[in-house]
């Protein structure tokens, strides 16, 4: 307790000390504040000086603008009137225009319009090359917003009816022909009515770039430029041509088509192997051909000696039954039944190979076919179906195959058949003729027992002539 008392008496002691300092600190702000508020006073009277001394000059200035917006209202008044009796003066003028120009509007849009729809047709046509610098004057024509002129309307006629007679003449003319490597040249143009031009005995279209003439971008097919050909050595005459009615499109599309051999080429190695399988078909049928045609012709001569010649099938056969004369009958048949089987083969050889060759041919083809549509499937994948000529021509090019496939099958199956039967006929020569001599040696055995047994010679006779009424029919 008593050292908090001394403590509170020092504290006393040092306030007693410090507060006569600080009330003059005070004292000396008051009168910096007291100064400062009297200069700004004297500034602000001097500024108020200031302003009532100018206050005549901005009062003039006031009565200044004033007369001048007075002055602008005046003028704008007056020219608000004149600007209504302009408008008025308009109305009438477009009034007596308008009854001046009487059915004149209704004839200039009927121009316009006129001249619209034949710039687009001359614009692709094929007289535009002999007449050139048509087109600016039919534009200029379709877009003008004037009254055109009794000149200008017959400028249009004139050219409307050049057209028209151009179209139905066969013309010839000199103008600047593009070559395949882009370089112009003079030429002579020959221009068929309004459907083609040829130049060079080609057939030529207009660039849509230059406006020059350019030969097709391939040849056309070659029955058509014999055709053309044949027309030009002499076009005096009436011969057959080949022109377009769509100035050149149609033969653009016609030029693009595939030859054989690119459609060939489409068919890529499965193209390549059924060709194969046709080129083998088509040789192994020949070779059969030409041996049955000549195993054909000596049978047709054996048919005709009694000596057995064993170069062919039949005398083969009668040989053996030479050799076997002496047996029975049974025996005899045997022996003449195995040699048919041993010459049935000969003749049918090849036979069986073509007809696998014609059921593997359209087989391939569907091979093709559906590998060249998982290509295009993926192309599709791959690119998208913006480009429909992409997916298009994929297909066709994997339905080469099947079409090649079925191109191969259809002879050869033909040439199966055609070779089928040739054998036939002459294996059907061979049995018949065994059947013959078996049922000859039947006869001899018959007419020997009926003269061992001494029956009725008039029942050996009956029986005789069953016998060789049995061979007949064979």
């Amino acid at each position: 307790m008593k050292l908090l008392m001394n403590l509170s008496c020092a504290l006393l002691t040092l306030c007693a000390l410090t507060a006569p300092a600080q009330a003059n600190k005070l004292d000396d702000l008051l009168q910096k504040v007291n100064a400062e508020q009297q200069q700004n006073r004297a500034k602000n009277v001097l500024r108020k000086d200031d302003f009532m001394g100018d206050l005549t000059h901005w009062q003039d200035k006031l009565k200044s603008a004033q007369a001048r917006l007075n002055l602008a209202k005046t003028q704008v008044s007056e020219k608000g009137s004149f600007f209504e009796g302009n408008e008025k003066i308009l109305t009438t003028l477009d009034a007596e225009l308008d009854l001046a120009k009487g059915n004149l509007g209704e004839l200039f849009g009927v121009v316009r319009q006129i001249s619209g729809e034949f710039a687009g047709s001359i614009k692709g046509s094929v007289t535009s090359a002999q007449y050139p610098q048509r087109d600016d004057f039919i534009d200029s024509l379709a877009e003008r917003k004037a009254l055109p002129s009794i000149s200008e309307l017959e400028r249009l006629w004139f050219v409307m009816q050049q057209e028209m007679t151009a179209s139905s003449k066969v013309a010839t003319f000199n103008t600047k022909v593009l070559n395949t490597a882009g370089v112009a040249s003079e030429k002579e143009v020959t221009r068929v009515g309004a459907f083609n031009l040829i130049a060079d005995q080609q057939y030529m279209v207009i660039n849509p770039e230059s406006e020059l003439l350019q030969p097709l971008s391939r040849p056309v097919p070659s029955n058509v430029q014999r055709t053309l050909d044949n027309w030009l050595d002499d076009s005096a005459q009436v011969k057959p041509f080949y022109f377009d009615p769509a100035k050149g499109d149609l033969l653009t599309v016609l030029s693009h088509t595939p030859t054989w051999t690119e459609r060939i080429k489409q068919g890529g190695s499965i193209g390549y192997l059924i060709i194969g399988i046709l080129l083998f078909g088509l040789l192994i049928a020949a070779v059969r051909f030409i041996t049955l045609g000549k195993e054909s012709i000596k049978i047709q001569k054996q048919l005709k000696q009694l000596e057995a010649n064993p170069n062919n099938a039949l005398g083969r056969l009668f040989a053996i039954y030479q050799s076997n004369r002496n047996q029975t009958t049974q025996v005899l048949e045997l022996k003449l039944e195995e040699a048919i089987l041993r010459e049935v083969p000969r003749l049918e050889r090849g036979s069986s190979v073509l007809k696998i060759l014609a059921a593997i041919a359209p087989m391939m083809g569907l091979l093709g076919t559906v590998t060249g549509m998982i290509g295009t499937f993926q192309s599709i994948t791959l690119f998208g179906t913006g480009d429909p000529k992409l997916m298009a021509g994929g297909i066709s090019m994997a339905l080469i195959t099947t079409v090649m496939g079925l191109v191969a099958a259809l002879p050869l199956l033909l040439i199966h058949s055609l070779l089928h039967s040739r054998a036939g006929s002459l294996i059907n020569i061979i049995e018949l003729q065994s059947a013959g001599l078996i049922a000859q040696q039947a006869e001899a055995e018959a007419y020997q027992q009926m003269q061992g047994t001494g029956k009725d010679p008039a029942a050996a006779t009956r029986q005789v002539n069953k016998l060789e009424t049995h061979d007949r029919v064979i």
